[in-house]
Order: C-alpha cells, then sequence, then structure tokens
C-alpha cells in the first residue's frame, strides 16, 4: 500500500475501534483512559479477524492456481515464507463428534446445498473452511445464505432473520431459523 492508502485505511479502523467504545466517552469527546485501554483490546480484535481472513485470501488464491511464489511476491516476502505461515494442511482437523458435523470435502457449487441440508435437521453453521463447513447441533432447522464480498448485492438483513455465521474468503455466510420471516420456502441467496 502507499502511503495516503496506508493512512486512509488507518483512519477506518480508528473510527471503527472509537465507535465500538463510543459508551466510553465523556460528553466533552475526551479521551478517557477506559477508552484508550479499550481501543487496545478493540485493534487487537481487529487485527485477529484482519489476520484470519488474510489466511482465507491466501487460501482462495491457492484454490484459484496461484503459486506460492507469486503470493510470496504479492505478500512482499519468499515463496518459502508464505507458504510456512499459511498452507492450510498444517491447521489441526476438526473432529466429527455427537454435537458437531463436518460437511466436506464439498465444492463450492454444492456446499450451500450441503450446509442446508444439514440445517434441516438441527445442524447450525458456525465455521467454514475452504472445501469444508464446521456444524453445530442446535434447537430448531437453519437456512443459510452466502453472498460474495464482490457482489454488489445488499447483505441479508438482520430484520428478516439474517446473522452472520461465518466468513470464508472471498464468501460470507449468513443463517436464520427456518420460518422466522415466513421466507422459509424461499430460495436462499446461494447464488450471489
Amino acid at each position: 500500500m502507499t502511503g495516503a492508502a496506508d493512512a486512509a485505511l488507518s483512519v477506518q479502523l480508528s473510527k471503527l475501534a472509537a465507535g465500538r467504545g463510543a459508551a466510553l466517552t465523556n460528553q466533552d469527546g475526551d479521551q478517557s483512559p477506559d477508552l484508550i485501554l479499550h481501543s487496545v483490546v478493540v485493534f487487537g480484535d481487529l487485527a485477529r479477524v484482519a489476520t484470519q481472513l488474510q489466511s482465507e485470501a491466501v487460501a482462495s488464491a491457492q484454490e484459484a492456481g496461484l503459486s506460492w511464489a507469486t503470493i510470496g511476491k504479492a505478500l512482499g516476502t519468499s515463496r518459502q515464507a508464505a507458504q510456512q505461515r499459511f498452507d492450510s494442511r498444517r491447521s489441526a482437523p476438526v473432529a466429527d463428534t455427537e454435537a458437531t458435523r463436518i460437511v466436506g470435502p464439498v465444492s463450492r457449487s454444492e456446499e450451500v446445498d450441503h450446509i442446508n441440508a444439514g440445517g434441516r435437521q438441527g445442524w447450525k453453521l458456525v465455521r467454514s473452511l475452504h472445501g469444508e463447513h464446521v456444524l453445530e447441533r442446535s434447537e430448531g432447522s437453519w437456512e443459510v445464505a452466502r453472498v460474495s464480498v464482490f457482489s454488489p448485492h445488499a447483505l441479508p438483513s438482520a430484520a428478516e432473520g439474517w446473522e452472520a455465521a461465518s466468513t470464508r474468503f472471498p464468501d460470507c455466510f449468513y443463517i436464520r431459523q427456518h420460518g422466522l420471516s415466513g421466507l422459509s420456502n424461499s430460495a436462499p441467496l446461494s447464488s450471489r
């Protein structure tokens, strides 16, 4: 990034951090020690989520056929360093249990149908990885919608019962209980 782009991103992230601690400001808008300490926590949360999203973006680049050398160059590092840091085969697998079900390996074109089939049986989406999804046993039945961050369409509405469940770059997965908005017979938003 350039200096100007870094500065613009810093301002946006600072506003996001400040907004998450808005209740800690006094009437004059002064910075209290509690607000500053809260910002430390919020920036930690942002860094953790950004690191996870970067890992997912690298996995997507790999799935798209980009080499470790190309990914390393984009990151300003060597092929070996990029692979050591981001190779998804290094992460510990999630196991099926009575309370957890793994859907996968599954292709992107099939995943929403498989997750919705599990949702109708009371399995709620809690985590998405490349090629597999983690569902947990829950009350009721669930439906899922997948929206790409590159899509020009609006995200599923909380007013219609949708809530964010997981991300797997470049996709965001939303869930809602079947029948919550009276739209349970409508097609999920998986085509985006």
